[in-house]
């Protein structure tokens, strides 16, 4: 394949968002990451986001890794780190399976890791989204209004989540990650735990692995974007935002 004549930054970021919400839930660290100079790409997962429109219980997790995929190779990026938050997860290890060379380092954000078990579905989980043609609406998250800019963020928040398809959380997603890629785990600690707790404890446990807690909810970015930007570059081997 032809090297493009117009480049790319080195070492792109690639941000992969979480279910029911979309690319606008990484808008508080943006400016932040843009100053590192890197090109951010912040995907728009089908079904999702200004993708919502293509909605749909026939959506599956592979149709969001190969959204992933698309946007790596198509612009041809190279040494990538890739960040997932929440859903984003499996997403991400999905593509660390198939294009693992493209690599460099990956940030999981509070979020589903191939360290540990998939915990499963609960059985509440499983009855909602039945009982809504396959999709699961948005649950178990608190938008707390002082991390969200007030009651008016959190309506604007809300007004843009999606019913997520159900067989994106059943489809099978643990694969082993390659040796050469960094690997970080970013764990929301409070104010109350999240689900995530288990992966971030086989984390920590973990020497190939580098853990990071943070005191906040499952949204850091909203409510730590200062910080999370800063792991994000740290991962990508660049400066913090000035």
């Amino acid at each position: 394949m032809p090297e493009s004549p117009w480049g790319d930054a080195d070492r792109p970021i690639v941000l992969v968002h979480g279910a029911w919400v979309g690319e606008w839930s990484w808008l508080p660290i943006l400016p932040r990451l843009q100053t590192s100079g890197r090109a951010i790409h912040n995907v728009s997962l089908t079904g999702q986001g200004a993708r919502r429109h293509q909605a749909g219980n026939h959506l599956h997790l592979v149709d969001h890794v190969d959204d992933v995929i698309g946007v790596i190779e198509t612009l041809d990026l190279s040494e990538v780190t890739m960040v997932g938050h929440s859903y984003g997860g499996r997403v991400i290890t999905g593509v660390a399976g198939r294009v693992p060379d493209r690599l460099t380092a990956m940030v999981y954000l509070d979020a589903h890791a191939p360290i540990a078990p998939d915990p499963g579905q609960t059985p509440d989980r499983l009855a909602a989204a039945e009982a809504n043609d396959g999709m699961l609406p948005f649950g178990g998250y608190d938008l707390d209004p002082e991390h969200f800019g007030g009651s008016a963020g959190v309506e604007w928040c809300r007004e843009r989540l999606v019913d997520h398809p159900m067989a994106c959380f059943t489809d099978p997603w643990l694969v082993e990650l390659p040796d050469h890629v960094a690997k970080t785990y970013v764990y929301a600690a409070g104010p109350e735990p999240t689900k995530f707790a288990g992966y971030s404890a086989a984390a920590k446990a973990d020497p190939g692995w580098h853990h990071v807690e943070l005191e906040g909810p499952h949204f850091l970015m909203f409510s730590h974007p200062d910080e999370v930007a800063a792991i994000i570059l740290g991962a990508a081997g660049g400066p913090s935002p000035g």
